[in-house]
């Protein structure tokens, strides 16, 4: 089996250029990262906003949790999301 010294050189070449540009992208992305995070992840919202998983009754009947699991359920089969 001969070794041919030029694709040798060839793939350490494109494994050589393949593992700085991967770390170039890295570090890029490292650099960019703080610019996309949000400051404060748990501030309540300036805006008007409402709390979607409270949910009123207009019978005020205490509900079991096994029926407002499978009311959710249905719900979510029914809307398909």
């Amino acid at each position: 089996m001969v070794i041919s010294f030029r694709k040798v050189k060839r793939w350490a070449k494109f494994f050589l250029l393949f593992t700085l540009f991967t770390l170039l992208l890295y570090q890029v992305f490292s650099v960019l990262a703080p610019f996309f995070k949000p400051d404060f992840l748990y501030e309540e919202p300036s805006e008007g906003a409402v709390k979607v998983i409270a949910q009123e009754n207009a019978d005020h009947e205490p509900v079991s949790a096994f029926e407002e699991m499978k009311e959710r359920l249905l719900i979510f089969y029914w809307m398909g999301e």
